[in-house]
């Protein structure tokens, strides 16, 4: 028999993409599935559009009191999923009719695995670029949870993972985007796999967390005398994000003298110039900590390198 699979929808206020969505979840053609979807407290038809739905399909609707914002709405719907794998669904896109059909047969051993998505507008018009290319990364396979430290290649919208996962993943931390903390798991338990095929239309438009990035048009000016204070909430977010690693089950005795040497000398930050140590030892475990991206190594590190003080001196850099 065909295992379950929860498609966990998380929706607010989405009605005006919403019937492709669920058109695209009822069509496939994986049939052991269920199609949880918790509502956030819409203001506009939303539930009114799932309602038509629930009659003539394996279809479950909780809606919440009060607004809990994006995270938390996903996190609290997931632990409501029964299914042996569970997919996370974003209310704007259109799936392939045979994504979960795809991904179920490919996971294999492995505690996730994920696809490329094509971009589309608004309209549902192709943009020609996938979100790999897009994003400028590497879609990996993975069973280092430190490969996903400085970067991440799994999105939420394009991943299936084991429900053995459920066990290590919640509460969601604060400093780490969900989706890439769910792959540091799936790495860290039995691996990550990608499944190199687009299985998933991504809709790019003004209120969705990709289509919204925007340029910066501050003056350099600004630009510039801001860089010494973004330069150090950065620091202090890695800082974070290696303190929810340390605490993570299982985590090899490798990678957790790894990170402890990482954060020592990132706390050195504020008494650098620059901190040659941090430069080389970035480099000798670049193939660990930027698999994912397509920028230079020798980039990367130089400027996790530049300490404060020089950032003080010539804030430029």
């Amino acid at each position: 028999m065909e295992k379950l699979v929860s498609i966990c929808l998380a929706t607010y206020n989405g009605s005006q993409y919403l019937k492709e969505q669920l058109d695209s979840l009822c069509n496939q053609t994986y049939q052991n599935i269920e199609i949880l979807i918790q509502d956030d407290a819409s203001s506009d038809t939303t539930v009114d559009l799932i309602q038509t739905y629930r009659m003539h399909h394996n279809i479950q609707l909780f809606v919440n009191d009060t607004n809990l914002g994006y995270i938390k709405n996903f996190e609290t719907l997931i632990q409501k999923a029964k299914g042996e794998y569970i997919a996370l669904c974003d209310q704007d896109d259109i799936w392939n009719e045979n994504k979960i059909e795809l991904l179920v047969k490919s996971i294999g051993t492995h505690s996730l695995i994920y696809s490329n998505s094509l971009l589309i507008d608004s309209n549902g018009n192709s943009l020609q670029k996938t979100l790999q290319e897009k994003l400028k990364n590497n879609f990996i396979d993975s069973k280092e949870p430190l490969n996903f430290l400085f970067d991440n290649s799994v999105s939420a919208h394009a991943a299936l993972f084991k429900k053995e996962l459920l066990s290590t993943i919640f509460p969601f931390p604060k400093h780490i985007y969900f989706d890439a903390w769910i792959a540091l798991n799936a790495a860290n338990t039995n691996g990550v796999t990608y499944y190199d095929k687009n299985l998933v239309l991504y809709r790019q438009h003004s209120t969705n967390t990709l289509g919204n990035i925007k340029k910066d048009k501050s003056s350099a000016i600004s630009k510039i005398s801001n860089k010494a204070d973004k330069k150090e909430k950065n620091v202090q977010l890695i800082l974070s994000k290696i303190d929810e690693l340390l605490q993570m089950k299982n985590l090899s005795n490798n990678d957790q003298m790894i990170l402890k040497e990482l954060q020592r000398l990132y706390l050195q930050f504020t008494t650098k110039y620059f901190n040659f140590t941090l430069f080389f030892f970035l480099l000798k475990n670049k193939e660990l900590f930027f698999k994912i991206t397509n920028k230079s190594s020798l980039y990367i590190a130089f400027k996790h390198a530049i300490g404060k003080k020089l950032y003080k001196v010539a804030p430029f850099l």
